[in-house]
């Protein structure tokens, strides 16, 4: 049997919407010192973002017909929690010691793998491995080495970048970057902590069909996911 309600998650979520294909996320903004540039400030709050143990993440992006939301916690330490959203479906996820656990409703289980999934385990803890094919996707969004380096990891050489001035992320003041890809012409905004260190506050994406944003917070805060009792080993069913 194999079972892969997640199968639909890693194209069609930030990671394709913001970074895949090429697509770099449209930046922009104003540059956050006298003398430095919009690029250089933006590639300093990438640095300084992925230097970070955790984060929350919370967010949406609609690409086409279809919208995916976020609202976790990832770390750099193999543990993570929250929710991810196919449109109206939505799973519960923890990732703890290499293990995804999730929680899916009927609708979602019917709609990645079909009414005989959803019937073994609508609304039940499920587990996986995060190496297989159905954990990993999960697993990537949970860890926010891997989130970081695929949400930045396109070369930003095609973008240019303009200074837009400031404004308000959660109370806090945040630069504000923007900038235009030149080759597929998706546009969007970085928002850059002002004082402090020069986290990432907010993204927001726009152009060929895609919008959304990801608001980013809780940075270097504990992620403490409990493991779910009596999930149940989908790797144990597929042997």
């Amino acid at each position: 049997m194999r079972v892969s309600p997640t199968r639909s998650v890693v194209g069609r979520l930030v990671v394709g919407a913001l970074a895949a294909g090429g697509m770099t996320v449209a930046l922009g903004g104003s540059p956050a010192w006298a003398g430095t540039s919009p690029k250089e400030v933006v590639l300093n709050a990438i640095t300084a973002t992925e230097a970070t143990t955790s984060v929350k993440i919370v967010g949406s992006v609609t690409e086409g017909t279809e919208t995916i939301s976020l609202n976790i916690s990832a770390s750099t330490s193999g543990v993570g929690q929250g929710t991810i959203g196919i449109n109206k479906q939505v799973a519960t996820v923890r990732l703890v010691a290499g293990i995804v656990y999730f929680r899916a409703d009927t609708q979602f289980w019917t709609a990645e793998s079909g009414k005989s999934a959803a019937q073994l385990f609508a609304n039940k803890w499920v587990d996986t491995a995060e190496t297989t094919s159905t954990g990993q996707p999960l697993a990537q969004f949970l860890n926010s080495d891997t989130f970081m380096q695929q949400l930045f990891g396109p070369n930003l050489d095609n973008s240019t970048f303009t200074d837009v001035g400031t404004a308000r992320v959660d109370g806090k003041t945040a630069v504000v970057i923007s900038g235009v890809d030149k080759k597929s012409k998706s546009k969007g905004d970085i928002y850059i902590a002002k004082s402090g260190t020069p986290y990432i506050l907010r993204l927001t994406i726009g152009g060929k069909g895609d919008k959304g944003g990801l608001t980013f917070s809780d940075y270097n805060q504990p992620v403490t996911p409990v493991v779910p009792s009596g999930a149940i080993d989908l790797d144990t069913l597929s042997g």
